[in-house]
C-alpha cells in the first residue's frame, strides 16, 4: 500500500515528505517549526540557516 505523506527523521529533526509537492515541511523533534525546505536537496541548508539564527537555545 502506497503512502501520500512520509515522515522521516533527519539527525533532531523530522522532515515530512509529500507525494504531491516537492516542498518538505521541517520540525524539531520538540515540533517545533524550522520552515519548508523547497526541495529535498535544500532541507541541510534550511536546517543550518535555522541553527544559526532561531536554533536551538
Amino acid at each position: 500500500m502506497p503512502y501520500d505523506l512520509v515522515l522521516e527523521r533527519y539527525g533532531g529533526y523530522v522532515v515530512v515528505f509529500d507525494v504531491d509537492t516537492d516542498a518538505v515541511p521541517v520540525f524539531t523533534m520538540a515540533g517545533t517549526w524550522v520552515g519548508e525546505a523547497a526541495t529535498p536537496d535544500a532541507i541541510g541548508d534550511l536546517i543550518r540557516a535555522w541553527e544559526h539564527t532561531d536554533g536551538p537555545q
